[in-house]
Parts: structure tokens; sequence; C-alpha cells
């Protein structure tokens, strides 16, 4: 498979990694780093993001690649795949649910991924903490599926290589909307207005339960009846018009800091 040919996979893959860096457990994340950081190490704070981001995207990239070794030598049978396809499907709508409690209750977003951490690792700060959480948030469920489905199915087209440039694309283009999350986040953390930080963050909260009910239902409706299933041209469409409100929501929040700093 050329690179060519495989532009409009490698678009909505990336589009794709754009939404996984919004999920409410990333973002929650990113969020605790960068308060943490703002005593502890503070010339770090608004990168925590990106350092989070590259801690999970070198071990997505690992991932892929094992798979992409395993895929050459053996198959799973597709009943154990079939099964397996549901549990992010299930945890998308878990992680709506508890953000959607949590943000009826006034409270910020909901961390599901986060229970799974090591209690010491939790209350970490500085860049290492945050490459550290980034790599054991890839090792959960969805994330780790995803990635192995992805580096299987890449060999299949034509390799090694296409599988590394699909782990890869994910990557930067999670690393895109942690990255920039993390310094927006800082900025508004930086005034000091609990009010201002509780408003951008039922903002982007309410948009992201839509966002996993919808994703949800889309994957389950395509495993359902492959008839329901989107078209790419849909997928990448609505991928886009998430990317665009992100940032209309991000511009939203910028515009206010400048309003408070005036």
């Amino acid at each position: 498979m050329s690179v060519e040919a495989g532009l409009p996979a490698l678009a909505l893959i990336f589009l794709l990694g754009m939404r996984h860096g919004l999920e409410p457990d990333h973002l929650a994340a990113v969020d605790g780093l960068t308060l943490r950081s703002q005593a502890a190490a503070p010339r770090w704070t608004p990168w925590m993001g990106a350092l989070f981001a590259l801690g999970h995207g070198v071990t997505v990239l690992a991932i892929v690649a094992v798979a992409a070794v395993a895929s050459q030598q053996f198959s799973p049978s597709e009943t154990v795949f079939g099964w397996l396809e549901w549990l992010p499907i299930a945890l998308l709508l878990l992680i709506a649910a508890l953000n959607a409690r949590s943000l009826l209750a006034g409270a910020q977003l909901a961390q599901v991924r986060g229970w799974l951490l090591p209690r010491w690792l939790r209350g970490a700060s500085g860049p290492l903490a945050a490459i550290l959480v980034g790599m054991l948030f890839a090792l959960v469920v969805d994330t780790a599926l995803q990635a192995a489905a992805w580096g299987y199915a890449a060999v299949a087209l034509g390799g090694m290589q296409p599988a590394l440039l699909t782990g890869l694309v994910f990557a930067v283009g999670m690393g895109v909307t942690d990255t920039f999350d993390g310094w927006v986040t800082a900025k508004v953390m930086r005034t000091g207005q609990i009010d201002l930080v509780r408003a951008f963050r039922r903002r982007l909260g309410w948009p992201i339960v839509a966002i996993c009910v919808a994703m949800a239902a889309c994957m389950a409706a395509g495993k359902l009846d492959p008839a329901w299933s989107l078209p790419e041209s849909w997928t990448a469409a609505l991928g886009a018009a998430m990317v665009l409100l992100m940032a209309a929501l991000y511009g939203w929040t910028l515009l206010g800091l400048r309003r408070v700093r005036a």
C-alpha cells in the first residue's frame, strides 16, 4: 500500500487521533498534571499535555509494532476479535455516563482510567510523571485493542511500514489535541479564576459526552449490521466538525481570559 493511496485513510486516522485526545479521561489527566505541576514544576506546566501525549504515543507505536510482528506468526480467531470489539463501545458509554453525572453535580471531568494508576502516580507531577501516566493510559483495553487491530490490519495491507505509519499518524493527531489542551488549561489556571475554569470544563464536557455516545452508537450499529456503518466520508466529516467545535470552545475560553485580564 503506497502512502498516496492511503492518504484518505491516514487523514481519517489523524482525526480519530484528535478525537482520542479529547476523551474525558485524557482531559482529566492533563488537568490534574497541569494543576499539580504549577507548584512543583511551573516551567513545565504548559507542556503537561504534550508530555502526556508523548508517553501515550510511544506506547501506542510499541503496541502497533508488537501486533504487526505477532500477526505475521499467528492470527487470532474472528470470534475473539468480535467480542473484544464490544469493549471500547462499553467503555465509551461508561465514560459518557460518569462524565455526565460529574458535570450535573457541578464537578469537573470524570476520570475512569485514573482508577487503574498506581496510587503513588495519581498525585505525581512533573515531566516524568506526565510521560508515565500517558504510557499507562495507553495500556487500557480500548486504546491497546485499537492499536493492536491497526497493526494487524496494516501488516495485512502491506507490511510493517504501513503499520508504523498508521500508529504514528494517530499519535500525532492525539498529540495536537492534548498539547493544545494542556496549554489552554495552564493559561486558565494561572488566572486563579475558579469560575472560569469550571465554565471551561462544562463547555468542553457536554460536547464530549455527546461525542462518546455518538461514537459508541456508530460502532455498535456497525457491529450489529454492516449496512448501518457510516461511510468513511461521513466519519471524516463528523471528525472535522468535532475539531471545529472544540477549536471554537477553546477560542471562546481564550477570549474570556482576555476579558478577565482587561
